[in-house]
């Protein structure tokens, strides 16, 4: 009997420590955002700001994989708030709030093409956003995505030179028409930091083809994980991935 109630007590402590976790991560201050791209959609985002900024920091770009949104990145971004960048994640459009088209709802599994190819759109608005900010420095940019969100970081990078590092969490040659290939050149010889999973077999051969098009040499880095996880998924799997990433945009784009 007392080990019953001792395992009941323990039981409702433990659910009374998760769901206290909940609420304080869910309380963690972000600042709710929207914009619009210059076709007309609706972006939502959340902003994470360092408290007692006395002068701009870097700025942070979070692109999400097909199918999730933002809050995929809320344990990541809040990680970065800590140390000290503005971030800024936002739900790509036809994902998460960002079902706006003008006067019409739309998602992404009834997407076309063009359709893939406009959420560049959506990183242009929101990289004019976070640069806008009064808190961020815009000329000290990072920019960091998953899958289709990696593909769009690269892409977005290969056009904006104030973007000083890019960090691509399973990327490939090909998502919905959105390429790696034709944006090697602009991109050229800036920080790059590829991730990606052995046995995730399109994204470590597309990511190895990466690596090889820019160049391995420094301060190009690939770095392969065993397992097939995809994406932020990255990090279920793998204790200590926030912090490797971190330590790699302290060494890339430094904050002070």
């Amino acid at each position: 009997m007392f080990f019953r109630r001792l395992a009941r007590t323990t039981e409702c402590l433990f659910l009374l420590v998760l769901v206290a976790g909940l609420v304080a991560f869910e309380g963690l201050a972000a600042e709710k955002i929207e914009f619009t791209t210059d076709d007309g959609v609706t972006i939502h985002g959340n902003f994470f700001v360092p408290e007692k900024v006395k002068s701009p920091v870097p700025g942070i770009l979070l692109l999400h994989q097909l199918g999730r949104d933002k809050s995929s990145w809320n344990a990541f971004a809040i990680k970065l708030q800590e140390t000290r960048y503005a971030v800024l994640a936002i739900d790509l459009r036809g994902h998460g709030g960002s079902v706006n088209f003008g006067e019409k709802i739309r998602r992404y599994p009834g997407f076309s093409q063009k359709d893939w190819l406009a959420m560049i759109e959506d990183v242009r608005a929101a990289a004019t956003y976070l640069k806008s900010r009064k808190e961020v420095n815009g000329d000290r940019i990072a920019v960091i995505g998953a899958s289709i969100g990696a593909n769009l970081a690269f892409a977005y990078a290969a056009e904006d030179r104030q973007v000083r590092t890019t960090v691509l969490l399973s990327p490939g040659v090909n998502y919905h028409g959105l390429l790696l290939q034709p944006f090697v050149k602009g991109y050229d010889k800036r920080s790059l930091f590829i991730l990606t999973s052995e046995d995730d077999e399109y994204s470590c051969a597309s990511s190895r083809k990466l690596a090889k098009w820019t160049g391995l040499a420094d301060p190009l880095k690939l770095k392969v994980y065993r397992g097939s996880r995809h994406g932020t998924d990255l990090f279920l799997a793998h204790a200590g991935l926030d912090a490797i990433i971190i330590a790699w945009l302290e060494n890339n784009l430094p904050n002070g």
